[in-house]
């Protein structure tokens, strides 16, 4: 795929020679030679794209220099196989979809406050080659040669790394961190507009842009580089000349001692990149946040105007009251500005507006004539990190191939401690796990979670799991397994959109709660408790006819339409319903 990429770059930029009047490296022959292999190549889409672009250049540059020459003349010139690329969701400029962004911006900002908070520890390297980054790129768009240098050959970095006591720029300030961590992902979101570059090639580019800040010696601010061929040169000619015994030992130590500094400097200059390496993942880290196809987050969910859920609407922006979940608000215009009232007050909204309302909170986004609603879990608010957890629950709860899933997360945290056999983790252990009581394998499954990803730390768990399951024979459950963890563990927090969007919020009170799943009802019961029990009144949920099982604050309960994760905190309960894994 790298080599593929390396050669789309070759192309475009021996057709943008061409354009400017040059002639391509390797001259005309090797540009067509070039091309025909790309046309034979099996392109991804991405790539597949950038070469029909080149090409288009290419052959209407060709058809305004010669004649149309018969096609026996061009053997070269074949179809171009390739499949036309759909239009990228990120172009789309209709008003639900500008809805989505705003809306996407709002949720991002919660996570952008806790990746900030992380980066402002130690030497806030992370913090320092994001504003590198911002003031090369925003420089570098300016120039000439910015259109088309998509491998960045030409691009020579003028912005040094700022010093971590530049008074300039304050980074031990959380509000200027949030701002440069947003800007980022404001930046890298513009990137397929500022250039004819894909979406999916936005991380590429921004690596290979970092990349070439860090080779700059000058970006980290060491002293310069010595001249020691001079000195090395002055103490031949002393030498040469006959000078004095005491001068060429002046210049001996002379030289010395600026060779010792400048394997000084050099061991500095290594250090630092080393440490700013490890820096640059973190930030590319954060293009994880961006929409798809540019990043991985799910676009927020935004129904059409008339449609939606019960705590998601979509409404044409008209005075009068809207039920949003257990909330009435009131939509009102007074002197030309648009009001949306809730318990009382009113507010003034303009793009965005945010209610907080106990511990949810309101989001109302405007685009033209089109609001939409929202209501979401407070981001401090800890029923979306249990749902979370409870997706990971219900693939390791799953019963299929003797409970496969348990046992590789079993293994691969004994694979993390050293003491890994393949024949402690076989099919007879799903036995015990059949006779076990449903609450106690739950909590059983709780524990190996928090014990596997504790010992995982960072790591990511696709190497490890693909040699147990390959040990115990199930090599694909460990790469479901895998893409479960990786979700798990790289969404904190966790929103609606990356927990599937089918979140429901619920209120507890005195009277039961009656659940629809497909056919099935279920029923959720408040019980009084003990008075040592911390949750206060105790929850059960069940079927009629059939045991309930105690909601502590989390539960999987399987059904043969799915499985409903339940999370409770408070009286506040949240559910989703997931397909059979």
């Amino acid at each position: 795929m790298e080599h593929l990429a390396d050669l789309v770059d070759l192309y475009e930029y021996r057709v943008e020679d061409l354009v400017a009047g040059r002639t391509p490296k390797g001259g005309r022959k090797a540009l067509l030679a070039l091309r025909a292999f790309l046309i034979q190549s099996r392109l991804p889409g991405a790539l597949a794209k950038r070469f029909r672009q080149a090409d288009a250049r290419f052959r209407a540059l060709r058809q305004g220099q010669n004649p149309p020459p018969p096609p026996e003349a061009l053997p070269l010139d074949l179809p171009i196989a390739i499949p036309e690329a759909q239009e990228e969701p990120g172009q789309d400029a209709s008003p639900l979809r500008a809805l989505a962004l705003k809306v996407w911006r709002l949720l991002t900002v919660r996570e952008v406050k806790a990746r900030a908070k992380e980066f402002l520890a130690g030497r806030r390297e992370e913090l320092r080659l994001i504003h590198a980054f911002l003031q090369n790129y925003l420089d570098y768009r300016e120039k000439e040669t910015f259109k088309r240098d998509f491998n960045l050959s030409r691009f020579h970095p003028t912005h040094p790394i700022p010093s971590l006591s530049d008074s300039l720029v304050d980074l031990e300030d959380p509000k200027v961190a949030e701002a440069l961590v947003l800007e980022f992902l404001e930046t890298a979101l513009r990137i397929p507009q500022d250039l004819p570059l894909p979406p999916e090639e936005t991380r590429t580019y921004i690596r290979r842009f970092l990349n070439r800040i860090l080779e700059w010696e000058e970006a980290f601010g060491l002293p310069p580089k010595r001249d020691l061929l001079s000195l090395k040169k002055a103490l031949e000619e002393a030498k040469h000349l006959g000078a004095s015994a005491q001068e060429i030992a002046r210049l001996e130590e002379r030289l010395r001692k600026e060779a010792q500094e400048e394997r000084r400097r050099a061991l500095l200059l290594e250090e630092e990149r080393r440490r700013f390496h490890v820096a640059l993942e973190k930030v590319l880290a954060l293009l994880q946040l961006l929409p798809t196809p540019q990043g991985e987050t799910p676009w927020p969910k935004v129904p059409e105007p008339g449609q939606g859920e019960e705590s998601l609407l979509t409404l044409p922006l008209k005075p009068g009251r809207i039920t949003l979940g257990p909330l009435t608000l009131t939509l009102s215009q007074v002197e030309g500005n648009w009001h949306l009232g809730m318990a009382g007050e009113d507010r003034i909204l303009e793009d965005t507006l945010v209610i907080p309302w106990e511990d949810l909170e309101v989001l109302a986004v405007r685009e033209g004539g089109l609001l939409h609603l929202r209501l979401e879990a407070r981001s401090g608010l800890r029923l979306y990190e249990l749902l979370s957890e409870g997706r990971v629950l219900t693939l390791l709860l799953d019963p299929a191939q003797d409970y496969a899933h348990l046992r590789l997360l079993r293994a691969l945290s004994a694979r993390l401690k050293g003491e890994f056999t393949p024949q402690a983790f076989g099919p007879e252990l799903s036995e015990k796990y059949r006779q076990a009581p449903p609450e106690a394998l739950q909590d059983f499954a709780r524990k190996v979670l928090e014990l596997a990803t504790r010992r995982l730390g960072a790591a990511d768990p696709a190497p490890l799991l693909q040699e147990v399951g390959q040990a115990l024979g199930r090599e694909r459950e460990a790469l479901a397994l895998a893409s479960a963890l990786r979700e798990y563990l790289g969404r904190r927090p966790p929103t609606r959109e990356t927990l599937g969007g089918e979140v429901h919020l619920l209120s507890l009170g005195a009277e039961p709660l009656a659940l629809k799943v497909g056919a099935t009802v279920l029923y959720v019961r408040p019980r009084n408790a003990p008075a040592e029990d911390p949750l206060g009144d105790a929850l059960y949920v069940g079927q009629a006819g059939e045991m309930p099982r105690r909601l502590k604050d989390l539960l999987v309960y399987r059904l043969p339409e799915g499985t409903v994760v339940l999370a409770r905190e408070g009286r506040r309960l949240a559910y989703l319903v997931l397909d059979k894994p």
